[in-house]
């Protein structure tokens, strides 16, 4: 089948240290743009990973007629314009998580994908970890019989302050703090592994850093299957990234959900490990499978209807927090 061919829309930290050269490596894909508004930056970045445009504006990609598809890298207050542009001028639309910053704009931007004939994922590279694929095999299996419980830990001790990630820490850009950036991957994993999420109740507030986010966010989730989960996102803590699925008949452990570790504990209390390690570059399996859903081969796990799940649950997390109120989702 033909090659899709990229334009990358924003220049990042993410896009240096992984999703520049995951286009470049994955299967089918050919990367031939960079967007990003500072010239000298924007140029540099083209010349170290031999890209051959370089657009300091972004209607540049929508007309250009070469490029197939966009990873939109911006922050997440444009994660909606630029996604219902590049569907406009049909491309297929790769866009980093949390989707938007509200379900409004994630509902206009599936909406006009549909209505423009245009795919689109959004980038919950976990979902392709070869552990969490056989966690959800297990638990779709019957493994651990009824999941009733989850409880999942994603945090590290970092405000982001003069990085390049401070954008983070400014609500109206990146809508909200560790639970949009941090905690909405582990919120992803959960819908994937247990289904729709229907009511949430949650806290946040601040307990570490002085910053306009809060630092830290407690949720609980009830599943329509009656499974409950709880999930801790954080700036404060440097315990990393956990997550346990308990059910009436064993549970699921990763220690770190970044190792290759995946503990099957059954009904009888005995062990069964496994060892599956990830990609060494995340972003590759993730961008193949959308490139065969592109292609018509197979669907691509994450598409806009599952991205909206965990943005969803942020969004009810927040108005929850703030109206000390259970949300329905």
């Amino acid at each position: 089948m033909s090659m899709i061919r990229w334009a990358v829309i924003g220049a990042g930290d993410v896009v240096e240290r992984r999703v520049a050269k995951a286009l470049q490596e994955a299967r089918g894909s050919s990367l031939q743009a960079v967007v990003r508004r500072d010239e000298e930056k924007v140029r540099a970045l083209a010349a170290r990973f031999g890209i051959p445009r370089a657009y300091t504006d972004v209607t540049q990609v929508w007309a250009d007629r070469d490029i197939d598809a966009v990873y939109i890298a911006t922050p997440v207050m444009l994660h909606a314009e630029h996604a219902i542009e590049a569907a406009r001028s049909g491309k297929h639309v790769l866009c980093e998580k949390p989707m938007a910053l509200n379900s409004a704009e994630s509902e206009r931007m599936m909406a006009v994908c549909r209505e423009q004939g245009v795919k689109l994922g959004i980038a919950y590279y976990r979902r392709y970890y070869p552990k969490v694929q056989k966690m959800k095999e297990l638990i779709d299996a019957g493994a651990i019989g009824q999941p009733v419980y989850a409880r999942a830990q994603f945090s590290g001790k970092t405000n982001h302050a003069g990085t390049p990630r401070a954008w983070l820490l400014q609500p109206e850009i990146s809508g909200g703090g560790p639970l949009m950036d941090v905690g909405t991957h582990v919120i992803d994993l959960l819908c994937f592994c247990l289904g729709q999420p229907q009511q949430v109740t949650a806290m946040t507030g601040n307990i570490l850093h002085n910053i306009e986010v809060e630092d830290t966010a407690s949720v609980l989730i009830r599943f329509a299957s009656g499974c409950q989960a709880s999930v801790h996102a954080s700036f404060s803590s440097s315990v990393g990234n956990q997550l346990e699925i308990f059910g009436t008949g064993g549970k699921l452990v990763m220690k770190s959900v970044e190792d290759a570790g995946l503990d099957w504990i059954d009904d009888k209390g005995e062990s069964h490990p496994f060892h599956l390690p990830k990609h060494e570059n995340m972003n590759v399996p993730m961008i193949e499978s959308f490139i065969e859903d592109i292609q018509g081969v197979k669907q691509y796990l994450c598409p806009g209807e599952q991205g909206i799940l965990a943005s969803k649950v942020a969004e009810a997390a927040y108005l929850s927090a703030s109206e000390a109120r259970h949300i329905s989702v």
